[in-house]
């Protein structure tokens, strides 16, 4: 019944929709969510957040892998990309001092806000309605950095590379970049990994922005920024993005080499 609620009453435009658990453990949802999955006759399909942003934005053959959680050893660059993330933390946590924010003041749109680096959990869960089949996407992450400037909500996501000079040429991020760091904007966040409904963070905003910081991986430094509001366009690319996802994880869609034709990203255009 709530799956057919949603189904006539949300519209297409809703990035994606969190069920909470409601206080049972992890053992009791997953045995709720195989009921209603039997049924509803409905597939979730669940992955990382930097896993479908992979996916999709590099090879799709990575998509059945990553819906079952299999990863490949990690390459020198992800291990210094880690660790650049990881000197940062540290860095953030000896040298700036947060204030404490409190649920009426994120409630707040008005209230400049900024969470401590990778302390804020995010989760975006997004039905889909095939033909053949419903599936239910939901992917979770860490988000690098989070706040409220002037009542637009920012998302930051910070990349560390050994050549960033590569970038100068660059307009845009790379289509995966891109769709981390929208899903990350569009998801629902707390501050613990296993959330409560409670937990859930209500943050107000007039509007959202993405940053994309690519940094030098020696002096730790952003080399360059892409940053944009999120409009109608971004929202769509990320929107059909997951719904390829959705559609080859069900084995309803042949993944195909990524050649970027059918990844074309989002620009701003005048009518």
């Amino acid at each position: 019944m709530t799956v057919s609620c949603f189904k006539e009453s949300v519209p297409e435009e809703v990035p994606g929709i969190v069920f909470l658990s409601g206080g049972q453990s992890e053992l009791e949802a997953t045995e709720n969510l195989n009921e209603i999955n039997k049924i509803n006759d409905i597939t979730f399909v669940s992955a990382a957040a930097t896993d479908f942003s992979d996916s999709l934005g590099y090879c799709e053959y990575k998509v059945p892998l990553s819906i079952q959680g299999v990863k490949p050893r990690p390459s020198q660059a992800l291990i210094q990309g880690t660790k650049a993330h990881h000197e940062k933390d540290v860095y953030e946590k000896e040298h700036v001092e947060l204030e404490p924010v409190t649920v009426t003041e994120i409630k707040d749109e008005k209230k400049d806000i900024e969470f401590a680096r990778e302390n804020i959990y995010s989760t975006l869960t997004i039905p889909f309605e095939f033909p053949t089949e419903n599936v239910i996407v939901s992917l979770s992450g860490r988000i690098d950095k989070i706040m409220r400037v002037d009542g637009t909500l920012i998302v930051q996501d910070d990349k560390f590379v050994a050549k960033p000079q590569t970038y100068d040429s660059k307009t845009q991020p790379y289509p995966g970049q891109l769709l981390q760091v929208l899903t990350y904007l569009n998801s629902n966040y707390s501050s613990k990994r296993r959330a409560n409904p409670d937990d859930y963070l209500d943050m107000s905003h007039t509007q959202k922005q993405w940053q994309l910081r690519i940094c030098d991986r020696k002096t730790r430094e952003p080399y360059k920024i892409f940053s944009e509001v999120q409009d109608p366009f971004s929202l769509h690319y990320l929107h059909t993005s997951l719904e390829r996802f959705a559609s080859i994880a069900v084995n309803l869609t042949e993944p195909q080499p990524v050649s970027y034709t059918h990844l074309t990203l989002p620009t701003n255009r005048e009518v």
